[in-house]
């Protein structure tokens, strides 16, 4: 996965449906790019936090625990222990 990704394409990758996607994307957990003619494309790195969104949701975490978890992901001064206890006081 090197080229970006219509809405189709990213649903069936990762495995949800377009219209969870559309709503990922309206309360602000991906922001994928848009063409002139309102196409989403979505990066790598956007298919990467549907992924682990969907992963946190098959694992039981809400959405906004979901929504920390990419947060934490994504910083990159963050320490793996902090992952690791968030995860932890979900179990």
């Amino acid at each position: 996965m090197n080229a970006a990704m219509k809405i189709g394409e990213a649903a069936a990758f990762v495995g949800l449906p377009q219209k969870t996607i559309r709503y990922y994307e309206d309360i602000g957990l991906v922001a994928p790019l848009r063409s002139d003619n309102g196409f989403r494309y979505f990066r790598p790195s956007d298919v990467q936090a549907l992924a682990l969104v969907k992963n946190a949701r098959d694992l039981g975490f809400t959405l906004a625990e979901s929504k920390t978890l990419l947060e934490l992901f994504q910083n990159p001064n963050r320490s793996n222990a902090a992952v690791k206890d968030f995860a932890t006081e979900h179990l």
